[in-house]
């Protein structure tokens, strides 16, 4: 999937197929942002201003949600051209292309390194191989974090099914992704299902966090450390 072509048009296009759900792409946005910032403040209390790289980073919609944990943010994208985009959005942020292979950082850089939703357009012979280098780029006992699709949703599959952005998406289970990070060296392996309901209000983002080891919310996470 070339991104660059879709990149005045990116929210608009998931938008529409989102319209089935009854929330606007942003709700969904900040809801993996306020998994992320649990994460951070229970793995990563110890360190003051943690580094941070999301890797296909997009137009770098997460960002500004994370903001308030004083996390230094850096993004990676291959397509090249919307992330002047996320530059002109998130000045704060420093932003890079690379290749899809391998990222342009040194080893042991980053102390958290995220992918949301970024798996699915990598051709499964190369999921592997995608871990590995994310886990090349972090500190000892840093943390990798994936955001990806739940297949067993059928809601998830129907909205993949109708987004041309996804026409090349091969999605993945979270018991294949645990499989994946454990071949990849990490360790203390987790996935949590997340958004089992499109509503903001207390009581159902409460519900949703009680519900996270039931395998049918809309998308799910899966955890690793590198020790």
């Amino acid at each position: 999937m070339n991104f660059n072509q879709y990149k005045n048009s990116y929210t608009q296009t998931i938008e529409e197929s989102l319209r089935i759900s009854g929330k606007e792409h942003d709700f969904f946005t900040q809801a993996k942002a306020n998994f992320l910032k649990t994460i951070i403040t229970r793995d990563l209390s110890a360190i003051k201003n943690p580094t941070l790289v999301d890797i296909g980073c997009g137009h770098g919609l997460i960002h500004k949600h994370l903001q308030d944990k004083a996390i230094q943010i850096t993004g990676v994208e291959v397509a090249d051209e919307v992330l002047e985009l996320a530059r002109q959005a998130n000045p704060q942020v420093s932003y890079y292309a690379y290749d899809g292979k391998t990222l342009p950082f040194s080893s042991q850089q980053f102390d958290i390194a995220i992918a949301i939703c970024v798996m699915h357009h990598v051709q499964p012979a190369q999921w592997q191989d995608f871990l590995v280098e994310m886990k090349r780029t972090l500190k000892k006992n840093g943390i990798a974090v994936i955001f990806e699709h739940n297949p067993y949703n059928p809601l998830t599959r129907y909205i993949v099914a109708n987004n041309i952005l996804d026409k090349d998406a091969v999605l993945l289970s979270s018991i294949k992704l645990k499989k994946l990070f454990r071949g990849a060296g990490f360790h203390r392996v987790y996935s949590r299902n997340i958004l089992f309901t499109p509503f903001a209000n207390k009581f159902f983002r409460w519900l949703d966090a009680k519900l996270g080891y039931i395998p049918f919310g809309a998308q799910y996470y899966t955890v690793g450390i590198n020790t």
